[in-house]
């Protein structure tokens, strides 16, 4: 009885997710039960991820104080511990908002049992709707968190939630992050890159995954790219409510999401000169159709292709129609691996591609051949 209303409870969030005006709703026990069994294993292993990409940077102070908007049952916080206790260096203190109630007794349940052996210091959660919250006490940062907060605020314009983000924002260190994470689906991942654009004329600043390497003008509304990790395994609670008729709608083990990573100074990483000079503006391709061309872009997608080919967005923040590197399956060599290792919002140059027209699509393909040379910059 208690797995049928779970998977009752995934029903009715699944539908609240995909209605026209996306909303949800965890006001009882088996909603955050739902939540837990659904939706926040994937959502833990993604902020992992993010994480470590950061401390690889060395963006990453030891000391990290951290304000997480909307935790849930700590989502956000399990991630950062889970780190921390990966990486056995320095401390970890966690401040967070949260307004469900049923939420905040997960949260008081888990977080601080996974962290009592480990150099984190949670603070008590504040029950408090984000949009309304006073800020009484200053306090400064190192990061702020906002992950599957803002689709949900359906409630609220682009403006509110501009207003929202840069209130917070005010609370950041100067070398401080403010990541954002949002769903994979088009309508909150092309959302979420508009709102970055927003924030960036209000005065933050992006350090990633988009990268402005040549001038122009992009075109947020139509960014639709988002970072992938490989199928994890089911929890053995995912795989109990799965275990019925028509079971795949409890299953979820793809990890697919969209992030902005902002700061309040300019920390974008350094591309050396040498390294664009030369390159063609990828809004510039369409003078340059049939030839072949040196460019410069991030790598914006996981393999998103077919049996035949591999292919990949890039984008150099100039804007333009959308470009994708076109790889046939049968290139195997180092060039091409080493493309194929590069991370999401991974900088790369590549050579000797020809430029093609994608009249079906209104796209530009760039097709590698066994001449195509790959040299990646890894963020």
């Amino acid at each position: 009885m208690t797995l049928e209303r779970i998977r009752h409870s995934i029903l009715a969030q699944k539908a609240g997710y995909w209605n026209n005006v996306p909303h949800a709703k965890y006001g009882r026990g088996y909603d955050i039960f739902a939540y837990l069994a659904y939706q926040a294993p994937g959502y833990i292993i993604q902020f992992h991820h993010i994480i470590k990409n950061l401390d690889r940077t060395g963006l990453l102070t030891d000391d990290v104080k951290v304000l997480d908007l909307g935790s849930g049952p700590g989502v956000v916080p399990l991630a950062l511990i889970w780190f921390m206790k990966e990486r056995k260096k320095g401390t970890l203190t966690i401040d967070a908002l949260e307004q469900s109630e049923e939420f905040i007794e997960a949260f008081k349940y888990l977080v601080p049992r996974f962290a009592s052996d480990s150099p984190v210091t949670v603070h008590q959660i504040q029950q408090a709707d984000i949009r309304t919250w006073n800020i009484q006490k200053p306090s400064s940062y190192s990061m702020i968190t906002c992950q599957n907060v803002l689709a949900e605020l359906s409630g609220q314009s682009r403006s509110e939630k501009i207003e929202i983000l840069m209130k917070y924002s005010s609370l950041l260190s100067d070398d401080g992050l403010f990541i954002l994470v949002e769903p994979a689906e088009l309508r909150h991942s092309t959302e979420l890159r508009v709102l970055q654009r927003e924030l960036e004329k209000a005065g933050l600043y992006v350090y990633g995954p988009c990268t402005y390497l040549h001038s122009g003008t992009c075109n947020p509304s139509e960014c639709w790219s988002f970072a992938e990790l490989p199928r994890m395994q089911p929890t053995k609670l995912m795989s109990m409510i799965s275990d019925v008729q028509n079971g795949y709608r409890f299953m979820n083990t793809d990890i697919k999401f969209t992030y902005s990573i902002l700061t309040k100074k300019l920390r974008k990483p350094v591309v050396p000169d040498a390294f664009i000079r030369g390159t063609i503006p990828l809004s510039n391709l369409d003078e340059y159709i049939g030839n072949m061309v040196t460019i410069v872009g991030a790598k914006m997608s996981m393999d998103i292709g077919n049996q035949e080919f591999a292919v990949y967005l890039i984008c150099d923040g100039s804007g333009g129609a959308r470009v994708y590197l076109i790889i046939p399956r049968s290139l195997h060599n180092e060039d091409i691996k080493s493309f194929r290792n590069a991370d999401y919002g991974d900088i790369v140059k590549i050579s000797n591609v020809r430029v093609r027209w994608n009249q079906k699509k209104g796209d530009i393909n760039l097709i590698a051949g066994s001449r195509t040379h790959v040299s990646a910059m890894h963020k």
